[in-house]
């Protein structure tokens, strides 16, 4: 009985050891693989017009629609969703899109049900 209850304290030991190793590192891999400057196209009810998205580590992001027209924003993500507040209005809601890898993370795409989706490659 003694050599049960010590083979069963080490493995609670060893798992409550190994627990402390287990990191959310998914959040850290969304974070790279938004990273960098994305091209594509935005669809807006009849309309597409060529976008660039460019991602960087301070959380922020530069949008720039048919090379004329540019946004800054503050971004987060999370459960899918990622979060764009602009920079010059921050106190406004944040424009909230679902988001998709594909293609190995070198395709992305942004969908917000009630004003656009965009499709990107990096």
């Amino acid at each position: 009985m003694e050599i049960q209850l010590a083979i069963i304290g080490i493995f609670l030991l060893l798992f409550l050891s190994f627990s402390g190793c287990i990191d959310n590192s998914n959040d850290t891999n969304n974070l790279n693989q938004f990273i960098g400057i994305w091209e594509g196209i935005s669809y807006l009810d009849d309309t597409t017009m060529n976008v660039t998205f460019t991602f960087y580590e301070d959380d922020t992001a530069k949008q720039v629609t048919d090379e004329f027209h540019s946004h800054l924003f503050y971004y987060e993500y999370e459960d899918k969703s990622l979060y764009l507040t602009l920079q010059e209005f921050p106190d406004f809601e944040p424009l909230i899109y679902s988001y998709h890898f594909s293609n190995n993370y070198t395709a992305l795409t942004l969908t917000n049900e009630s004003f656009d989706t965009l499709i990107l490659t990096k």
